[in-house]
């Protein structure tokens, strides 16, 4: 592991340690559970190697206090088909994110998040294989339509995978239910 990869590493860790025990002793409303699938849309020079892609996940989210902020835990599989050489580029990783919920009486409530985490970038082109993991951050929007005891989302985040010499992003769109 690289020192990139270590500080990442240990970024996530620290975020998790510090806002973990504030949500479970400040905690209203009930963690929920989340799962998600959508399009991966490549940017700079992952756009170069691969074509549109898709993205699913599961997440756990944790309110603190009234449920305007909460931290949520995310793991994602991310896929792309490869252009030229490249067969496929594939990404799976996992975020310790900050959500902040704008509130809301519409039945739909705006929120944003961001965090960090690690990720796997693996590439393949023919009987050739490149895989590494590192320090990853995102940042993103969403809309949350309750329904009852569940809730349908939507969102969509900048995601930036800290790779040697440019970084790889990408921006998944994804739909969800949460419950």
């Amino acid at each position: 592991m690289n020192i990139r990869s270590f500080r990442g590493l240990l970024a996530a860790t620290v975020l998790v340690a510090a806002v973990a025990p504030a949500a479970s002793a400040q905690m209203y409303e009930p963690s929920r559970f989340g799962v998600k699938a959508g399009a991966g849309f490549p940017m700079g020079d992952l756009d170069d190697v691969a074509d549109m892609g898709w993205h699913a996940g599961l997440h756990v989210n944790l309110p603190i206090g009234t449920g305007a902020v909460a931290v949520r835990v995310d793991g994602d599989y991310g896929r792309y088909d490869g252009e030229g050489l490249i067969d496929n580029v594939t990404l799976i990783g996992g975020m310790a994110n900050l959500v902040l919920n704008a509130g809301s009486r519409s039945g739909w409530t705006p929120y944003a998040f961001g965090g960090v985490g690690m990720y796997n970038t693996k590439i393949e082109a023919g009987p050739l294989e490149s895989d590494d993991t590192e320090f990853a951050y995102n940042l993103g929007v969403g809309f949350d339509f309750g329904m009852g005891g569940a809730s349908l989302f939507v969102e969509g985040r900048w995601l930036s995978i800290q790779t040697e010499g440019d970084a790889t992003n990408t921006i998944p769109v994804v739909l969800g239910l949460r419950f």
